[in-house]
């Protein structure tokens, strides 16, 4: 597993766009925690100061945080993506195949870069969040109440670093894959959409069972409750973790991981 790191590690770090999208990447995930106390965003002229309305308080900190943070998810996807793409377009897969690599590690070593990123991506969420919520909560109790929403930032990586690599892998050109993941997400929008609009139901839809709609419902936008504003409480509520929707993502992580083997297995390269 080492040599599989090591060999992923050294055409990363040779390759300067990668090298530059994850030193930024990083840099900008273990800022955050600055970055998020001083931007203060304005609503008609009102200038909204996140801390003071609550937002880095626990238990609300763990969502408000792990929701903007996947925001930042594209530039490791772009990473994940050029790096499985280039083998093909530099024509490295083969060497690395000529070389003793077989099929079978050489996709462990691309999993093993998306789930490190994952990892580290979570790890700085979680230390960012309970940070904040230690500075910012007075007499803080119940610590980790929320903290699951991080287990669902970690989950959403994967299942999107996931769906990358099957993608990558099938149509081997960069540009292309970022323009069908980009077509993808909108058709899933487009289902919701109509479903919504068909369905008398407002509770279930069988549009959300889909790979990105339902890795969506693992970090729902945070809940504001504009009439606190005025009396200076907390304008945020807690939003009830979606537990099911970890087992379907998880699914679509072994579905994805799978069809990328058999996809790598079976093509002449």
């Amino acid at each position: 597993m080492l040599r599989l790191l090591k060999l992923e590690w050294n055409k990363i770090y040779s390759y300067k766009t990668a090298r530059i999208f994850t030193i930024l990447y990083f840099v900008l995930l273990a800022s955050m925690g600055f970055l998020v106390v001083i931007i203060k965003p304005s609503i008609g002229g009102i200038s909204l100061n996140l801390a003071q309305l609550g937002a880095y308080i626990f238990p609300y900190v763990w969502q408000n945080i792990s929701y903007f943070a996947d925001f930042g998810s594209i530039f490791l996807a772009i990473i994940i993506i050029t790096n499985i793409t280039n083998e093909y377009t530099y024509r490295t897969i083969k060497q690395n195949l000529i070389d003793g690599l077989t099929k079978k590690e050489f996709l462990l070593s691309k999993l093993l870069v998306s789930l490190i990123f994952a990892g580290l991506s979570t790890l700085l969420v979680f230390i960012t969040c309970l940070g904040l919520g230690l500075i910012y909560t007075k007499n803080p109790v119940s610590v980790f109440t929320g903290a699951e929403f991080v287990l669902g930032y970690f989950l959403k990586l994967s299942v999107f670093f996931s769906l990358c690599t099957f993608l990558a892998f099938y149509v081997r050109k960069s540009g292309f894959t970022f323009m069908l993941i980009f077509l993808w997400r909108i058709a899933e929008l487009i289902l919701l959409g109509i479903e919504r609009f068909n369905s008398n139901s407002t509770s279930f839809f069988l549009s959300n069972l889909f790979p990105a709609n339902a890795a969506a419902k693992l970090l729902p936008f945070p809940n504001i409750q504009f009439q606190n504003f005025m009396t200076g409480k907390t304008v945020f509520s807690l939003s009830e973790f979606p537990a099911e929707y970890c087992f379907v993502v998880i699914a679509y992580i072994s579905v994805f991981i799978f069809l990328s083997y058999r996809l790598l297995k079976n093509r002449d390269l």
